[in-house]
């Protein structure tokens, strides 16, 4: 028997560190006329009233082994720490974690890790399918959606999947535009063999990854579309979408946290409003629950070149 509990014990890593390094503007706003939420972070200042985009970025690299490596390969690196004391599976499992992310400068990967976090901390929903190991080149995106989540909702007695989309845009609006261009795909398609999620899909059941076979195979009983259980599987979306934003401080100790808020608060209502019209843009895709994340960055292509080098790898053009 499913229940919410035993996907919240697939979770990684621990609660409430994210807002160490964002400071919340909104959570859980609701959207008129959809069934949508938007939440809004922006990055926390240091001692000296800097942004601390770069302390994010460390944060961010220091999960990709969660994020990348299956917990199969993870649990065997733990028995192997156990039995001998030595991390060097775990030194091991860093570098194949690094190797699969692709070194372009305007890759999105590094918001597609914190989209898994952002995940996990707010919806407290595990990864279902860790889906870099299935890249066919390490300089390649994966193609398919940024994130598949899952959990099990008690009161309606549902499976619930969720298809990530992750977009780091300059642009705010060009970045909620493309990314329900993208999400809509995983949500309105009515099914049948040429389905957008459906090479997903059929990934998700040859490389589940939640280390519980009975778990497992009792999920895998509403993937089936031959089993009556299939009707009580539900999609849902999550957004995650990281632009630009000049009101962060150029100088130290020149703005306050605080103040950085109280503008941002000025805009949300704008922002929420560009989610809803590109929601409208999409017949019924207002049905669908979808979790939209903002977090306005001092440089979004300064993240993705942070990022990149905290793995590691250098920059291509």
């Amino acid at each position: 028997m499913l229940s919410s509990k035993k996907f919240k014990d697939l979770l990684i890593g621990e609660s409430g560190k994210l807002s160490v390094y964002l400071q919340e503007v909104c959570f859980n706003t609701s959207i008129t006329n959809t069934e949508a939420k938007v939440y809004c972070h922006c990055l926390k200042l240091d001692g000296n009233g800097r942004p601390r985009l770069k302390d994010l970025t460390r944060f961010v690299a220091e999960k990709i082994i969660d994020y990348s490596i299956p917990r199969s390969e993870i649990n065997q690196a733990k028995k192997h720490f156990e039995q001998t004391g030595s991390t060097t599976k775990f030194v091991e499992l860093h570098k194949k974690a690094s190797k699969l992310f692709t070194s372009l400068q305007k890759s999105g990967e590094g918001g597609e890790v914190l989209l898994y976090i952002l995940t996990q901390e707010f919806l407290q929903v595990p990864q279902l399918l860790c889906k870099m190991p299935l890249k066919t080149n390490s300089q390649l995106h994966y193609n398919g959606a940024d994130g598949i989540h899952v959990t099990y909702e008690d009161d309606i007695k549902k499976l619930i999947i969720l298809w990530g989309e992750s977009k780091l845009y300059s642009s705010m609006s060009d970045g909620i535009r493309e990314c329900f261009e993208s999400i809509k795909l995983f949500l309105l398609d009515e099914g049948g063999s040429s389905a957008e999620k459906e090479r997903d899909i059929q990934l998700i059941t040859t490389n589940i990854d939640i280390l519980d076979d009975r778990l497992q195979n009792e999920l895998l009983k509403y993937l089936d579309k031959d089993n009556a259980l299939y009707s009580q599987l539900e999609y849902r979306g999550i957004c995650f979408i990281g632009f630009d934003y000049d009101q962060y401080p150029n100088t130290p100790n020149s703005v306050t946290l605080e103040k950085i808020v109280d503008e941002l608060k000025t805009k949300i209502d704008k922002w929420v409003s560009v989610v809803e019209k590109n929601i409208g843009l999409h017949k019924n895709l207002n049905k669908f629950v979808i979790h939209v994340f903002l977090i306005p960055f001092p440089s979004v292509q300064a993240y993705r070149d942070s990022f990149l080098k905290e793995l590691g790898i250098e920059n291509l053009n």
